[in-house]
């Protein structure tokens, strides 16, 4: 094989290795084109605004890899409609004949018709896989999504005849739940190739995820070994008892994610985001609960966001009507344009769950971002005391 030939053939098998890739499992857009990444911000309910979707509740704004460029899109779709954005994307689960196929967990620890759970991992999402390929959906959502039909549940196992899966009927499909739409919600989707697939195990591993679905067929358990212990809920038992790890998407876009399990008892932001990216931060998380942490300006800065403004949507709202965890770096200094989505609040409470956050630096989305900061809360004031305590260090 001459040279010529021998190029000749590695673009051709390159362009039918990427079409096998935006053809087979991964994050897909409102158009249901397979996309490398997008984010997505479900907007609260609310009841001023002249959009009827908005109005009810069930609203989103989203930004993909193929659109991070432009400002955030306000899609015309209801967020429970199955061709929306996560419908597009959670698709193969409802289809019986894929979806028992797949290697597939769903985690929650408020999962659907089901008690929240009070301990071990405050996170949420969904990772699928097949032999090539697949996806990670980070999510802020309880009760979401849906139980599939295929798959087995931690204290139920499905039999030959599935006329009801743990009280549901046999047609389970894609929805959202009436619970999700009064706050506001954040979602991340991430496409990957087969050989990153155990790196968001670890991750999931040290999160300390709460399955409450799962489908795990042989061969993909044993090409997926860290996945699937993280499908079987295998915990940390000794340390380090938190973890950072460059993940690669689909298209080599590299992520940073960051996880903790419960035993390391410290704020994710302040104590590992924050000094791990050297960046002061401002920090959206659901403050309405117990412990909240104040804004910390101590070292590196990390302020709670008070407020959010889309443009794009004509909207503002306070973050008590916020149930999303995202976080933005306060300026791009040093080409630091950071942006992160995720599963813990700034609150005390969250250093006895496992959780994580998972980060990418890129300018057009962080501008994004750093826009709809309306307002945040200043550190408190420190006393003469502790001013002079500073000096001596």
């Amino acid at each position: 094989m001459n040279f010529l030939v021998y190029i000749i053939f590695l673009y051709i098998s390159s362009v039918k290795y990427s079409a096998g890739i935006k053809n087979g499992l991964g994050c897909r857009d409102n158009e249901n084109r397979f996309v490398d990444w997008y984010v997505l911000y479900k907007i609260p309910k609310l009841s001023h605004s002249s959009n009827p979707l908005i109005r009810n509740g069930s609203a989103y704004m989203y930004i993909t890899s193929d659109t991070v460029h432009k400002e955030w899109d306000l899609s015309i779709k209801d967020i429970g409609d199955k061709t929306s954005i996560p419908g597009n994307t959670l698709a193969s689960l409802y289809n019986d004949n894929i979806a028992e196929n797949l290697l597939w967990i769903l985690y929650n620890d408020d999962p659907p018709n089901s008690t929240v759970v009070g301990k071990y991992g405050h996170a949420k999402g969904i990772v699928a896989a097949d032999h090539n390929q697949g996806f990670w959906m980070i999510h802020s959502v309880p009760n979401f999504p849906p139980i599939p039909n295929k798959g087995i549940s931690p204290q139920h196992k499905i039999t030959d005849d599935r006329s009801t899966v743990d009280g549901l009927s046999s047609n389970s499909k894609y929805s959202y739940p009436t619970s999700g739409h009064v706050r506001g919600q954040s979602f991340l989707c991430i496409s990957f190739k087969a050989n990153q697939l155990d790196i968001v195990g670890r991750q999931l591993i040290y999160s300390q995820i709460i399955v409450y679905r799962k489908n795990l067929p042989k061969e993909l358990s044993s090409q997926y070994p860290t996945l699937t212990d993280a499908a079987n809920q295998i915990r940390i038992k000794n340390p380090p008892y938190s973890n950072k790890e460059v993940i690669k998407s689909s298209a080599s876009l590299e992520f940073v994610s960051f996880a903790k399990s419960d035993k390391w008892q410290k704020d994710l932001y302040s104590d590992l985001v924050a000094p791990q990216l050297r960046s002061n931060l401002f920090v959206e998380s659901y403050l309405n609960g117990p412990g909240k942490l104040n804004s910390n300006c101590h070292g590196l800065e990390v302020h709670n966001i008070k407020s959010v403004k889309l443009q794009a949507a004509n909207i503002q709202f306070t973050s008590t009507q916020d149930h999303s965890k995202w976080v933005v770096t306060m300026d791009n200094k040093k080409n630091k344009s950071w942006v992160c989505i995720g599963d813990i609040n700034r609150a005390n409470t969250q250093y006895n769950r496992g959780g994580g956050t998972v980060c990418l630096n890129l300018f057009y989305l962080w501008k994004n971002y750093r826009d709809s900061v309306n307002d945040v809360e200043p550190c408190p004031k420190r006393s003469i005391f502790n001013k002079i305590s500073s000096w001596f260090g």
